[in-house]
């Protein structure tokens, strides 16, 4: 007979489904969440939401929305803030890929192999959600063979911060890419997985933690690059309050 779910385990795991789903992307920057929004979607009261947002204020992931006790907001970065993540990203996470390097087994190998071939099959097919899940796939599969818990609740802190970001950033990427499935932003990003893989196979410590650094400075330019297009339309500005997107989260 199944024992009842008890409610310290019922905030966990709404805890882990928002944590997940900011990391995936499935909540725009600027989004307005209403606790009874997510409570009718998770089918839970509003006590464990109440309970797995202020964690997630408390992470950073999400911001209070003014002086409203209902609803949270996923904050948009500034490109001070996006620029100080991308420095800590590449201090933490080029450390995790280089102590991969050095323990790394054939078999791990393969495996970060066949999600990087994931990827590419997602971009080529303009998916962004599996393109999305595979990269993060890739890269903590890549962090966790490092062997270090502290650095990756680190690194899962970095890019709890920064998922929102990651769907629009493979949105504008696919936006590059060409008929035959091939852009010259993607081709740089893919050509950073395959330098990481490459350093990877050759147990070499440095190579991989300067492909690692490659990877999240591309990723950071195309941000930038991306802003500044943006607010030169007129469809950003950075000087203003942020974005109140109200509604469900994306659909997967």
């Amino acid at each position: 007979m199944l024992e009842p779910i008890e409610a310290a385990s019922l905030q966990v795991m709404v805890y882990h489904r928002l944590k997940a789903a900011l990391m995936m992307g499935d909540f725009a920057p600027g989004q307005v969440l209403l606790i009874r929004d997510l409570a009718e979607q998770l089918g839970t009261s509003h006590m464990p939401i109440r309970q797995s947002l202020s964690r997630l204020i408390s992470e950073h992931a999400v911001v209070e929305d003014g002086k409203a006790r209902a609803s949270v907001r996923v904050p948009e970065l500034s490109n001070a803030v996006f620029d100080d993540l991308r420095s800590a990203r590449i201090l933490v996470e080029s450390e995790a890929a280089a102590r991969a390097a050095s323990r790394i087994s054939r078999a791990e190998v393969q495996e970060l192999e066949r999600l990087n071939l994931i990827i590419d099959e997602s971009i080529a097919a303009r998916d962004a959600v599996k393109a999305i899940r595979a990269n993060h796939d890739f890269h903590f599969t890549l962090y966790r063979i490092a062997g270090s818990e502290t650095l990756m609740r680190i690194i899962e802190s970095l890019w709890l911060q920064s998922g929102p970001y990651f769907r629009v950033l493979i949105e504008h990427y696919l936006a590059t890419v060409e008929a035959d499935g091939h852009g010259p932003v993607m081709e740089e990003a893919l050509r950073s997985n395959r330098e990481i893989l490459s350093a990877l196979q050759a147990n070499d410590p440095s190579a991989a933690r300067a492909a690692l650094v490659a990877d999240i400075e591309q990723a950071a330019r195309f941000f930038l690059a991306m802003t500044d297009q943006e607010r030169a339309k007129g469809s950003l500005d950075r000087t203003t309050e942020p974005r109140r997107r109200r509604g469900r989260p994306r659909e997967r």
